[in-house]
């Protein structure tokens, strides 16, 4: 029996397999909705929890003055007294003017 060994040939996937492989590996990476993408939105996303609960704190804070101002009149009194600067009756009001300088 004498049979030919035929000499071996390099089949065409054994050539195209990695490329497809580091093909679909950059593809993964870089496509619009590629691993980048999903690190920026998780970036987003903790910022965003940051940011919220910042604005959390800041509502209990308004909420606790809410409550205060229902509750306790001299709070109100404090407060008209700080941001409007009304005074009761019969205070006095002191304004002291710096001169200026002469030039």
């Amino acid at each position: 029996m004498n049979r030919k060994i035929k000499p071996a040939k390099t089949k065409w996937y054994f050539l195209i397999w990695p490329l497809l492989v580091l093909g679909s590996v950059l593809l993964i990476i870089w496509s619009p909705n590629g691993l980048l993408h999903l690190r920026q939105l998780h970036v987003e996303h903790q910022e965003l929890l940051h940011k919220n609960q910042i604005l959390e704190k800041e509502n209990h804070l308004l909420y606790e003055e809410i409550s205060r101002l229902q509750k306790d009149s001299d709070a109100i009194e404090s407060l008209a007294r700080e941001e409007l600067g009304l005074v009761r009756e019969g205070e006095l009001i002191f304004q002291f003017v710096q001169p200026q300088p002469e030039e």
